[in-house]
């Protein structure tokens, strides 16, 4: 008799997975029901956990916790996940460059990855902030400038690795175009580690983006309130009053780090 043996949800989809779909769910319930925590009511302020109008209290300007926990996770991921993907995109076009391109090239753009690799990130980004104070999109440009050379390196060394494979050399020998070298080797090759650098380059980027807003940067796409890093740096001396207000910003930091890791091996 075959016996049937019930597994459950979770070694299907994956806890991590299983998280990731609720934590989506939930931010996008509160972002139905919940208004951006844009507006100060002072008479409201410092509300303790479970006031009526606010289940998890209020900050010292009278703006609902959780609204503040919700749109401060949303405003982030929608700038993480942007930034992140211009980065690999930049560092795509230009490891591409120099392959087709080597002589006029490589000896360029290794030159600027090695000084923008020999400069701490923080450094350069909040060079770029000091340098375009009024620009919309200066945190996406902060994070492209300081995270494109790595990238553009792990790029570049699998391209010099499939150079020297034994498909690549098969390929050239029995007369196949650059072209369909490409296609059929590069490619293929590419994607995983364009993936792997996507993915694994969330988490950094989320602390990016919290340290930033704790030191003042606007990182807010759109009018969502305060980030999580500007909600701590806001509450942080009303620790005695608004406990709330610091702890869940900390959460949703932990929480986005979370979600957006690579899957543990």
């Amino acid at each position: 008799m075959t016996r049937y043996i019930k597994y459950p949800l979770s070694s299907f989809l994956g806890l991590r997975n299983l998280f990731r779909l609720g934590l989506l769910l939930f931010l996008f319930l509160g972002v139905l029901v919940l208004n951006p925590p844009t507006k100060v009511n002072l008479e409201k302020n410092n509300l303790p956990i479970f006031s009526e109008d606010a289940t998890l209290g209020t900050d010292r300007l009278g703006r609902d916790n959780i609204s503040l926990f919700i749109y401060g996770m949303v405003s982030t991921l929608m700038l993480v996940v942007p930034a992140r993907a211009l980065t690999i995109l930049v560092s795509l076009l230009l490891s591409l460059l120099v392959l087709f391109l080597p002589k006029w090239t490589e000896a360029l753009w290794s030159g600027i990855s090695s000084v923008f690799l020999s400069v701490p990130s923080l450094l350069v980004a909040l060079i770029c902030i000091g340098m375009f104070p009024d620009f919309r999109f200066v945190v996406i440009l902060s994070i492209l400038l300081s995270d494109w050379a790595l990238a553009f390196e792990t790029i570049s060394a699998k391209i010099r690795e499939l150079q020297k494979s034994g498909y690549l050399v098969s390929s050239r020998t029995m007369g196949a175009t650059n072209l369909l070298i490409f296609r059929l080797h590069y490619i293929s090759a590419l994607s995983n580690i364009l993936k792997f650098l996507f993915i694994s380059g969330l988490p950094a980027v989320v602390m990016t983006v919290a340290l930033f807003s704790y030191l003042g940067v606007d990182v807010s796409m759109f009018s969502f309130g305060p980030g999580l890093g500007e909600q701590i740096a806001f509450s942080k001396d009303y620790f005695d009053k608004t406990p709330t207000s610091i702890f869940l910003p900390i959460i949703g930091i932990l929480l986005l780090i979370y979600v957006l890791g690579t899957k543990e091996k």
